[in-house]
């Protein structure tokens, strides 16, 4: 029987928490949603001025709480994190005068078909813009620009829950209570 700090013996409560932490680690928490990030990888600027070259391009990527839906039409989304770059500036969410507009639809698979994605920096005339509709990818800033008339391409990935809060914490009871276990057996 195992004895904790002098209390009386907890075999049922140690049963309990491992039949939890068991659980716990077969079925972590489905029902929370799985952040994704949206990679966007946009084609050299074919015509370009001032700062900007045809070797510039928009790439950029976002973050959501969770995947876009399968089949979902053209509505706006809200990310968490946000970093677009077109070879001569890069916009965050810190860097950006308004939260930015940020619209997507997908297919079957739940990729990526039609965008819009438009940030406004906080310096004058300081734009990115990737917009499937308009066929192509903009960037402005310092007097330049550069612009492409084909859209990229998105690739996501979803970041894998490794356990749940409930599970780690019904591990580290167990541990302490091996422990514990461990050192009451050799003070004895």
């Amino acid at each position: 029987m195992l004895l904790f700090m002098g209390m009386k013996p907890l075999p049922k409560i140690l049963l309990a928490l491992t039949a939890v932490a068991a659980l716990s680690i077969a079925c972590p928490a489905p029902v929370q949603a799985v952040p994704t990030t949206y990679q966007y990888t946009g084609n050299p600027f074919t015509t370009a001025t001032g700062n900007y070259t045809t070797s510039d391009f928009v790439s950029g990527m976002l973050t959501l709480a969770g995947p876009l839906a399968a089949n979902m039409p053209l509505t706006a989304v809200t990310p968490i994190a946000f970093s677009f770059s077109d070879g001569v500036q890069t916009l965050t969410q810190s860097d950006v005068r308004f939260p930015g507009l940020f619209f997507f639809a997908t297919g079957p698979s739940g990729a990526i078909t039609q965008w819009e994605v438009q940030l406004q920096g906080f310096g004058r005339g300081s734009l990115i813009n990737t917009d499937d509709f308009l066929r192509g990818d903009l960037g402005i800033s310092g007097g330049g620009s550069g612009a492409s008339e084909a859209p990229g391409t998105w690739t996501s990935r979803s970041v894998a829950d490794t356990g749940s809060t409930l599970s780690l914490m019904t591990l580290t009871l167990m541990a302490l209570g091996v422990a514990a276990r461990h050192f009451k057996r050799a003070a004895a």
